[in-house]
């Protein structure tokens, strides 16, 4: 399955480009902060030939266009909402640190409508995890941020020459996605999945819906941002999930130390 095809789905606020591979049921996957669909080309090799990969960049990210609106969660989970009818059917969602609060958030609305929930190096929202200046620029009024460039490059920056020097352990189109992010978009969707603690309301619903399809945790254990803390929130609120622990590959673990594991949970089903 590596034949990928690059579709842009409009909506009122422009358009949402979104990368698919293979046929059958869809698998949604979403990328973590500052990443794009294209974080996921690496899993389509690993999987048989009767899934859909379908990696959106959500927007504000990769080459999906950047309104000047609010990022919240909502916004990309009504977003999230139009790619699964796009996909049709019933889909297993997948997502990455950020992208895996999304995905769970969507699965906690539309238990219903779910095959299956896979979070990998999965942040839970606690308080102090959002960097103060981040936080400044995701509560301004959108029309305000141009008056804040230097602090939000402030911000921004450090994570940007960290990918920008690991260019040579990551695939360049994704280090290329990255530098396409919308600065504003990057601060709402934090704020918006892991410092505004409401979202642990959004989500408790989970506990008693994954019942009934199959869900699977997995993380590395030198991963520095994703704590032991976190593994014990999502598995209370995932109570039925698989767990999988990879010994090492740190955060970007199915970058450095590839998509087998995950692969291997997904064809199983």
């Amino acid at each position: 399955m590596t034949n990928w095809t690059r579709t842009e789905l409009p909506f009122s606020w422009g358009k949402l480009n979104v990368w698919t591979a293979g046929s059958g049921p869809a698998l949604i996957v979403l990328h973590g902060l500052g990443g794009s669909g294209r974080y996921w080309h690496g899993l389509s090799r690993y999987l048989d030939h009767r899934w859909t990969l379908v990696a959106p960049d959500l927007a504000g990210f990769g080459r999906s266009d950047k309104p000047t609106l609010r990022y919240d969660r909502t916004f990309h989970l009504e977003t999230i909402d139009e790619v699964a009818r796009w996909a049709g059917g019933k889909p297993v969602l997948a997502g990455h640190s950020v992208g895996a609060v999304l995905a769970a958030l969507w699965a906690a609305r539309r238990p219903e409508d779910t095959a299956g929930l896979a979070l990998i190096s999965a942040l839970f929202p606690r308080p102090g995890l959002m960097p103060a200046s981040a936080l400044r620029i995701a509560q301004a009024a959108p029309g305000a941020r141009g008056r804040m460039v230097s602090g939000i490059f402030r911000t921004v920056w450090p994570a940007v020459s960290v990918a920008a020097r690991a260019s040579r352990r990551f695939p360049a189109a994704l280090v290329s996605d990255y530098g396409r992010q919308s600065i504003a978009a990057r601060a709402d969707t934090m704020w918006t999945t892991l410092a505004d603690m409401s979202v642990v309301e959004d989500l408790a619903p989970l506990a008693s819906a994954s019942a009934n399809w199959p869900s699977l945790i997995i993380d590395a254990v030198d991963d520095r941002y994703v704590i032991p803390a976190d593994t014990v929130r999502w598995q209370q609120i995932l109570p039925h999930a698989e767990r999988v622990s990879i010994p090492s590959g740190g955060h970007q673990f199915l970058i450095q130390s590839g998509f087998g594991p995950l692969a291997t949970w997904i064809n199983a089903l």
